[in-house]
Formats: structure tokens, C-alpha cells, sequence
């Protein structure tokens, strides 16, 4: 999986050094506990070098974490992040979006069970599909225009409305769920309509301003400047750190929103209130939203069951994101987390009959459709795409396996309802399901 995909980068990477800003603060024996064991962590993480970036983290509404942790401590580094830096939050706007449209449906304005034929006379099967649907990604429609050649960066609103409705459905409405970036954009579409003004705009007037998020803004389609110390996106490449452009050309340019971890704090604070708790909570009571592209990570989470809440900003993609995730949730639950350290995954033999079962192709609807060929070559699996041999997997266990014994990153077999086997694959810290063609 490492040439996986030149579209993913690979899987390696060297080292910097690490800085802290945290200011040591009086609080209680337990909490205490709880900061320094989250600060191991990333601490930990970053000794790794897998973590670079900003961490704010409460507890029963005590500051516990107010800290960059830096792979590099000379501030002239492209790497380098204080607690003030600026960072691209990316899918974090769907939070935001989800927080508008309830707005405007409290205001009488608009009902989530609208369906698309009340705004667009000519949406194919657009009376069998919600607002809800969109908001909750259960449309039907792909992840990203498929069949489309050019660069999503040059799109305007309106082209990328036109070329929505050119998508295929991948299922009947309301039935499954597919992650769908072209139904958010119909939603900041349909926003931007109702307020008279550009969906950026829209967020900068309703929610920075209001809420005195000062240090944040987008980068398109606003009147205001609000760029003051941006953090640099980073990847692995050939090796080694390496910045990349913050702006994308194969991304959409309507939600671009940048911020700082202080001001997603007053925004997650403000949305804990009712009436938005209640609309915008799962069902465990937790309000969050990560957001992710090449070169950058970022988290809100906030636990009104718990009692806790943090903000992780991540300039370099290395970071084992769901993971550190989950397992900040449980430090911050006082249970026990096994710290970062070095992997050295240990190969196994496995029978050829076993590797037989898994042969055959595998579609990856979150990366746009990727195809993906498993063959039985020499008593190993090894990977295709478009037929070009891209990797070779070893085998952890008679389900699992993995290219680099120095990554964690898994490419695991999941038998489904008809017999044969799905794929989940890692990549970066995600981890993405194949289905079996």
C-alpha cells in the first residue's frame, strides 16, 4: 500500500523535537491526573513523530491543556505552531452548517423534512430526498462528482449544483449512508439563498461574529481578510516532512473555513446550549466533528454526559488520528490507554487457502471509487490497481495484514453477509471500507 496510491502519499517519516507552551495551573489531585496523562500522550506522540500541532483540553469546565507540541523547536521551522495559530478545520464546517440549518428551521425559515423539489424544480429524484438526508449524509449521493475531469477548485456554486444532479444515486434515498461532500455543498448552496450572500459569508457574519471568534475566517467568498498566522500544512514524502499547499485544487472552495483551537472552543461552548444541544448531539450525548486533507487533522469533541471537552489541530497528517481520538476520550474518562510506542509488527505464514478466500477485487467508495485488486502471488497477497502491482501484504493474523512492520496501518478482511469477504483498509489514521465486487 505504500505506492497505493500516489494519490495518498506513503507511509514513512523523520523527526524534529518537540516544544511545550503549557502553563502549569492549580487544579485538583484527580484532575491533575488526567492533564498529565494526556499530556504523556501526546507527548509521547510527538517523541514518535507522529503528532504535530495544538491541544486544548477541559474537564468539568477547568482548563487542563493549553499546549503546541512541536516536532521541531526552532520557530523558524515550516512545522512550528504556537496555541494561536490559525489551521484549516475543513469538515469541522459541517458542524457549522448543521448549527445554520437548525438555526434558520428554529427561525421558521426552512423544516430539515423539505425535500430538494422545494428549491430545485429540475433535481432528479429531488422529492425523495431531505435536508436531513444531506445533514446526515444518507442521500444517496457519492462522496465527490464522479465523471468529473476538472479541477474542483475553479467551480462556482452554481456549476457545482449543475453537476450534482449529473450524479448517479448510489442507493435509494434514506436507505444507507454515504459521506457525501456534494451534499453538503447543496446544503451551503441552499444557505447562501437564504441569507443573500455567500455560504463563507454566511458563517463569518452568523457565527464568528456573534461569537467573538476573532481568529477565524475562509479563505473564499468573504469581504474580510482574517488570515494573521496560518499553519502550514505538512506530509510525508519520500521520507521526510515536506509542506504541501494549504489549498487544494481537487477541493471545493465554498467551505474553507480557518481557526484557532481557543475560538472552536467558544463555538462548541455556545453550541452545548439548548436549544442546540439537543439538535445537534448523538445519542450519547456527545457533540463533535473531525475534519481532515492532505497535510492536516482537526478535532472538536465535546461530552455533555461526561463532562469534558477538547480541540486537537494537526498540521502533519502522520498523526494515528481515530485512535489518538479515542483514546484521548477514555484518559479523559480516567480509563487506561496503552501509550504510544514503536511498532515492529511480526510477519506470519499463513495457508495458501486461506489467501485464497480474500483474492478478487474491492471498491472504496470513500476514495472515490477506488478499485483495488487482492491476487495470491508466491504465498503472499499482493495488491493491484488498473493491473499494476502497487504492493505485497504480510499477514499479522489469519485476517489481518500489513506492508511496513513499522506502520500501523492494517489492510484487514471482514467476512460479510454473503460469504466471501470485505476490506478495511488504513491509511493515516483512518480507516476506509472496501466492498467486494
Amino acid at each position: 500500500m505504500k505506492h497505493i496510491l500516489g494519490i495518498f502519499g506513503v507511509l514513512l517519516f523523520a523527526a524534529c523535537g518537540q516544544n511545550s507552551g503549557q502553563k502549569k495551573m492549580s487544579i485538583s489531585p484527580k484532575l491533575e491526573s488526567v492533564r498529565d496523562s494526556v499530556d504523556t500522550y501526546f507527548t509521547k506522540l510527538t517523541e514518535l513523530e507522529r503528532f504535530n500541532g495544538v491541544l486544548l483540553v477541559y474537564k468539568n469546565d477547568t482548563l487542563l491543556l493549553d499546549k503546541a507540541y512541536n516536532l521541531n523547536r526552532d520557530s523558524s521551522s515550516s512545522t512550528y505552531v504556537t496555541t494561536d495559530f490559525q489551521f484549516d478545520i475543513h469538515s469541522i464546517s459541517k458542524l457549522m452548517t448543521h448549527y445554520l440549518m437548525a438555526q434558520l428551521e428554529l427561525d421558521g425559515k426552512l423544516s430539515m423534512d423539505q425535500t430538494l423539489d422545494a428549491y430545485f424544480d429540475d433535481f432528479p429524484r429531488g422529492s425523495e430526498i431531505t435536508l436531513s438526508m444531506l445533514l446526515e449524509h444518507k442521500s444517496g449521493l457519492p462522496r465527490e462528482l464522479m465523471g468529473f475531469e476538472g479541477e474542483e477548485y475553479q467551480l462556482t456554486s452554481d456549476e457545482i449544483l449543475e453537476l450534482s444532479k449529473e450524479q448517479a444515486l448510489l442507493f435509494r434515498p434514506g436507505t444507507d449512508v454515504q459521506y457525501s461532500n456534494v451534499g453538503y455543498e447543496i446544503l451551503y448552496y441552499i444557505i447562501a439563498s437564504m441569507y443573500g450572500k455567500s455560504f463563507s459569508q454566511c458563517v463569518v457574519d452568523e457565527i464568528f461574529g456573534p461569537l467573538g471568534m476573532d481568529s477565524s475566517g475562509v479563505h473564499f467568498f468573504v469581504k474580510e481578510n482574517r488570515v494573521k498566522n496560518m499553519a502550514q500544512n505538512h506530509v510525508l514524502k519520500d521520507g521526510k516532512i515536506t509542506p504541501v499547499d494549504n489549498i487544494q485544487k481537487d477541493e471545493f472552495r465554498n467551505a474553507r473555513l480557518f481557526s484557532t483551537a481557543d475560538d472552536l472552543k467558544k463555538f462548541m461552548d455556545h453550541i452545548k446550549q439548548e436549544p442546540y444541544a439537543s439538535i445537534l448531539k448523538d445519542k450519547n450525548g456527545v457533540l463533535a466533528k473531525d475534519g481532515g486533507s492532505k497535510g492536516i487533522r482537526a478535532q472538536v469533541y465535546s461530552d455533555l454526559h461526561n463532562h469534558f471537552d477538547f480541540v486537537l489541530l494537526a498540521n502533519y497528517d502522520e498523526i494515528p488520528f481515530f485512535e489518538a481520538i479515542d483514546d484521548m476520550v477514555k484518559l479523559l474518562n480516567s480509563e487506561k490507554v496503552d501509550y504510544p510506542k514503536e511498532i515492529n509488527r511480526k510477519a506470519i505464514a499463513i495457508d495458501e487457502g486461506v489467501l485464497q478466500k480474500y483474492a478478487g477485487a474491492y471498491t472504496f467508495a470513500d476514495f472515490d471509487g477506488l478499485v483495488l485488486e487482492v491476487r495470491v502471488e508466491n504465498g503472499h497477497l499482493a495488491l493491484f490497481q488498473k493491473g499494476e502491482k502497487i504492493g505485497e501484504l504480510q499477514a499479522e493474523s489469519p485476517t489481518v495484514f500489513f506492508e511496513d512492520p513499522k506502520a500501523a496501518e492494517s489492510f484487514e478482511f471482514v467476512k460479510n453477509e454473503s460469504g466471501t469477504y470485505d476490506a478495511l483498509m488504513g491509511w493515516k489514521g483512518i480507516v476506509v471500507a472496501g466492498k467486494r465486487n
